[in-house]
């Protein structure tokens, strides 16, 4: 599972404290969802019941639905109205919901003000914060400093749309990029919330490395600004980069892991394994009657059917096989097949390999993304695995480098939220 980029969030979010808003049957149902992060189903509920929570819970359900659901100015808009309005009901989610204020602000590209929230909080409060709190404001306190400084990332033609070949090679989707006169191997990975360059790479290209560091998968790591990087017709400039030393890992041979955070530039993305093309689309055409089934927490989170069960999968390119997590396997054991050919094998992220990990492996599974079903073969089920959790996000399997045969084309819609298979 390659690349993971920090935050061990304080945000499995902490009981909602409304007083006696408590008594309201809507609001303690809403908050049992949340309390999960099933955001899915708190979706479910907030759609049905706004109308009748009380006026804090519909702001903080409704905040924390924009923030996973790629609505940052409605998340910014109602956590400042619930600072203005109800200040002293925030209590414990006081720093979550700030955390995530600066975090929209940056999506909006408000990154001096991002900066300036994440250094005054931790200024103040850093003695009230447990360390994954204040490693997650620490990150963000520089990664939005230097954004505030370094240009903008973005396309050099935003209103194109780019067909880019790509091979699948060594259970990864590599590409071969180009800085300048620079050939530069690299690898998908749509489960990487940061694009990662090579340490060795930027020494090449003489790009110089930020004096701060950014804790990445327990290793910190500077960062770089790769001034431009073409994929077949696309220009990309301004990627902000973390550096690792790629090549001592050993986990690719690529020298640049392409993150989420590229992808998102574009409203929509297809990637057709039939032809092997990724395609970048600047313009969509929205389609009102395809099921709302993405969630995006930096990463894409799918809502799908396992064998048949409503489960949350994780899409990430960057793991080499598709799998499903322990506890969904003994919750539904009945409904799936035993579990086969117990082993260990080692994990491993873009910082390196993990410790040796029990495993075992389910023969296959029926995957259902919308109207669409496929099956799956030899799936891991790891125990213990690395980030089971993202950001404090339980889920039930993760879809791997490569989908079932009878997915040919995979569709992501960064802009109306859904993921759709042909």
């Amino acid at each position: 599972m390659i690349i993971r980029k920090i935050i061990c969030l304080l945000f499995a979010v902490l009981p909602v404290q409304i007083g006696a808003a408590q008594e309201n049957p809507y609001d303690n149902a809403i908050g049992e969802a949340i309390s999960r992060s099933d955001w899915f189903e708190t979706r479910v509920r907030y759609e049905r019941t706004a109308d009748s929570l009380s006026d804090y819970m519909r702001l903080f359900s409704g905040a924390l639905l924009d923030h996973n659901f790629n609505n940052p100015a409605g998340a910014v808009e109602k956590i400042q109205r619930m600072y203005d309005e109800y200040n002293a009901q925030m209590g414990g989610n006081f720093f979550s919901l700030f955390w995530m204020m600066s975090d929209n602000l940056a999506k909006l590209g408000h990154f001096n003000a991002a900066h300036d929230i994440c250094t005054s909080l931790l200024a103040q409060g850093r003695d009230y914060m447990d360390e994954g709190t204040r490693t997650a404001f620490e990150t963000n306190a520089v990664l939005f400093g230097l954004q505030s400084q370094w240009p903008r990332m973005e396309i050099s033609d935003a209103d194109a749309n780019y067909d880019i070949p790509f091979d699948v090679e060594d259970e990864q989707i590599k590409f071969t990029a180009v800085r300048g006169t620079q050939r530069i191997s690299a690898m998908l990975d749509s489960g990487g919330q940061m694009t990662v360059i090579d340490k060795q790479l930027t020494e090449r290209l003489g790009l110089p490395l930020s004096a701060d560091s950014i804790r990445f998968n327990e290793t910190r790591c500077p960062l770089a600004l790769l001034d431009t990087l073409r994929l077949g017709a696309a220009v990309f400039v301004n990627i902000p980069c973390v550096v690792l030393p790629l090549e001592e890992t050993g986990v690719t041979d690529c020298s640049l892991i392409l993150g989420n955070d590229v992808l998102q530039l574009f409203p929509e993305i297809e990637l057709d394994y039939g032809v092997r093309e990724l395609r970048l689309k600047s313009h969509t055409t929205p389609l009102p009657d395809t099921p709302r089934n993405l969630m995006l927490h930096k990463i894409p989170y799918i809502l799908v059917k396992l064998n048949g069960i409503p489960a949350t999968m994780v899409w990430d390119t960057g793991a080499s096989k598709s799998s499903v997590e322990p506890e969904f396997h003994e919750a539904h054991r009945d409904r799936l097949p035993p579990l086969q050919a117990h082993g260990r094998k080692r994990g491993k992220t873009a910082t390196g390999y993990n410790p040796v990990l029990e495993y075992a492996i389910l023969p296959q599974m029926e995957l259902t993304i919308g109207d669409k079903t496929g099956v799956m073969t030899n799936l891991y089920v790891i125990e213990d695995m690395p980030h089971s959790q993202l950001m404090g996000i339980p889920f039930d399997g993760t879809l791997g480098v490569l989908p079932p045969a009878e997915f040919k084309r995979l569709t992501i819609n960064f802009q109306e939220m859904y993921f759709v298979v042909n």
